[in-house]
């Protein structure tokens, strides 16, 4: 995640999926050269075919995968906010009350025998402790601890 705002009264970290962008881009160039190839050699219907599915495979994947995340900590406002954005306008929020936010954590997925990682947010309240995921998927690197742990620095200096 990249920091775009680190002051006193304000954190605000992004993250945003053009790896998934730059493949799917890729892939519907690769899938158009294909179906002009098959027009090129007289076959309309396996061309628009291509063109059928290179419309709708990679377009939906697009339109899924490729998103920005933003966390806004703010504590003149005393609120946490999660935002998911879209490509395409899609966006979805969520709230909660800044004094609940106890720490960040990372979340740790084992998959293909690679350790991958997300953030998130552990908020007090009953037990078991709420948990809010910064992003929905788990990415290797460090990354995601060195996002915790500017979120865990920005609490202790906030409060």
């Amino acid at each position: 995640m990249k920091v775009i705002e680190n002051s006193p009264d304000r954190l605000v970290l992004r993250r945003t999926s053009w790896l998934w962008g730059i493949v799917l881009i890729v892939m519907f160039i690769v899938m158009l050269l294909a179906a002009r190839q098959e027009y090129l050699e007289g076959d309309v219907r396996d061309a628009a075919m291509v063109v059928f599915f290179t419309f709708l495979l990679p377009g939906l994947a697009f339109a899924l995968l490729t998103r920005k995340d933003v966390l806004i900590l703010d504590s003149r406002k005393g609120l946490i906010e999660l935002r998911h954005l879209t490509v395409f306008g899609g966006r979805k929020q969520k709230q909660a009350q800044l004094d609940r936010l106890e720490q960040a954590s990372t979340q740790t997925s084992y998959q293909h025998g690679h350790k991958l990682h997300r953030v998130a947010l552990i908020l007090s309240g009953p037990h078991p402790k709420d948990i809010l995921n910064i992003t929905p998927i788990y990415t290797g690197g460090p990354s995601a601890k060195e996002a915790a742990d500017i979120i865990n620095a920005w609490l202790k200096g906030a409060s």
